[in-house]
């Protein structure tokens, strides 16, 4: 939905429609699921407990939400990241936000490359925040993207064995690969900019 009809949607939940908040709540837990467990590293289960303490704390709070610091994914994000941390105290656990540590340090140096036009920031470039960076950016490209570029660069399989997995041609899987970086790279270059927009506005 584009922000005008974002702004309309967040009427409804603050009047506390239980339609709306059914289709918000069915419309993002499965990528508010995929960022927790990418952004946290943890188990299905706990991430499953995070995102029910994410759909709580947002009925409690719609009210905070304020679209010039973003979309309500982004929120969702934010609060995630607070219940996260509230949910590892609460089980005596070492919150390890880790997310990406699957990925092997030259694939991240291949990830680094697909954002040649625009070079990391110094404190991005460290491997913890790099992995944190990357995983969130997959989890905002959509699904067929991400499965394609996980398969690739992570997993390391060749457009053959994607193909045959998928059961379509190489070209096909080609094609989408070059789709999927050119979205991967939109995402995350929209991301650093953000960042440093956000670093410049920082007071002295």
């Amino acid at each position: 939905m584009d922000r005008f009809e974002e702004k309309a949607f967040v009427r409804k939940l603050t009047r506390m429609n239980d339609g709306a908040w059914e289709y918000f709540c069915k419309q993002y837990s499965a990528p508010l699921l995929e960022f927790v467990q990418w952004h946290f590293g943890c188990a299905l289960q706990e991430s499953e407990e995070i995102v029910q303490m994410v759909f709580v704390r947002c009925v409690k709070s719609i009210g905070t939400f304020d679209p010039r610091r973003g979309g309500l994914f982004q929120w969702l994000k934010a609060v995630a990241k607070n219940e996260g941390h509230t949910c590892f105290r609460r089980h005596g656990k070492r919150n390890a936000e880790m997310s990406l540590s699957v990925i092997p340090d030259h694939v991240l140096g291949q990830i680094a490359g697909v954002i040649d036009r625009a070079p990391l920031p110094d404190d991005v470039l460290a491997r913890k925040e790099l992995r944190i960076l990357v995983g969130e950016c997959l989890t905002e490209v959509n699904r067929r993207y991400r499965e394609a570029l996980l398969g690739k660069y992570v997993d390391g399989l060749k457009v053959s064995e994607i193909a045959a997995r998928w059961d379509t041609t190489e070209k096909a899987v080609e094609s989408l690969l070059s789709r999927a970086r050119e979205s991967f790279k939109s995402v995350i270059l929209g991301k650093l900019q953000r960042q440093r927009v956000s670093g410049s506005e920082m007071p002295q």
